[in-house]
């Protein structure tokens, strides 16, 4: 049984590198050893788990319905080891659909998952809102809601994973030549830098306000507009997570500090409703908790 297991973590390794040589050389491995591992399982299943060319290989019908017993088979037995163990082990690939600002956060903090779970690999789809890609593949995904909703775009349970303030911020540059801000209504005469996807930008909720800005630029990225923002460009909201080192660094000053912005409410949804989550998805969804900025 344990060189069938063998095999099987091979087979679903081999799934996810895409070829012999990726795996080869991930796992130190010859090409023969992880031929001889295939063969194995499709003579003990007598199936045939690969369509092969000399360009690519593709699971067959047969290696797609023996890949979901053979994760299930290796996280029952990862279960296993880490109760006797008193440990936690996790195996395999888990794909993130995270938020730019979240996605910068948690990946400067991935370095003690990676130390204590060597096997896990974790895959970012890094995308500002929630209509921005197709979270279809994807184990975990965080998305822009509210806490009155309890489901994600596509009716799929979700629940909060946490809350992100906003802050105004503008380089000391832009303030220099247009002037600071004194009031909520002076935002309509500056270059208010948004972003988003729908066809017309959001409006800025300040002060129970709902204010139609405007600016040279409109991104789809968070990121983007924090760069044209620091470059002198206009005034930017953004999570504050996202603008901490900026600040530090004196790159951009707090605009209108005490007006009352709402918190961004980000929402964490997965793909295993009315399934068991795999041990390798249940730690990285206790790592996003656990890492999220406080």
């Amino acid at each position: 049984m344990s060189d069938l297991i063998r095999s099987l973590r091979l087979f679903v390794r081999l799934n996810e590198e895409g070829s012999f040589s990726a795996l080869g050389r991930r796992q130190n491995l010859s090409h023969t050893t992880i031929a001889r591992a295939i063969r194995d399982i499709e003579q003990h299943f007598d199936v045939r788990l690969f369509q092969r060319t000399t360009r690519s290989q593709a699971l067959t019908a047969d290696g797609e319905r023996l890949l979901e017993h053979a994760v299930a088979i290796l996280d029952q037995v990862g279960m296993a080891e880490a109760d006797l163990a008193g440990t936690v082990a996790a195996r395999g690939l888990v794909r993130v659909g995270v938020t730019t600002a979240l996605g910068l956060h948690y990946a400067g903090r991935l370095s003690a998952m990676a130390e204590h779970h060597p096997e896990l690999m974790v895959e970012w789809l890094v995308a500002d809102w929630r209509d921005a890609a197709d979270h279809g593949g994807l184990d975990l995904w965080l998305w822009v809601g509210s806490r009155e909703n309890g489901n994600d775009a596509d009716g799929q349970a979700s629940s909060l994973l946490g809350e992100l303030p906003r802050i105004l911020v503008a380089a000391p540059d832009y303030l220099d030549r247009h002037g600071m801000p004194r009031s909520v209504d002076d935002l309509t005469r500056h270059q208010c830098l948004t972003y988003g996807y729908a066809a017309r930008p959001a409006p800025w909720p300040i002060d129970g306000r709902k204010l139609e800005v405007s600016g040279f630029l409109r991104a789809n990225s968070s990121e983007a507009v924090l760069r044209a923002t620091r470059g002198g460009l206009g005034i930017g909201l953004l999570p504050r997570i996202q603008v901490e080192e900026d600040l530090a660094r004196g790159q951009v000053v707090p605009v209108l500090p005490d007006a009352d912005i709402p918190s961004i409410p980000v929402m964490l949804a997965n793909g295993f409703r009315g399934m068991r989550m795999p041990m390798r998805a249940r730690v990285v969804l206790e790592f996003l908790e656990s890492e999220f900025p406080a």
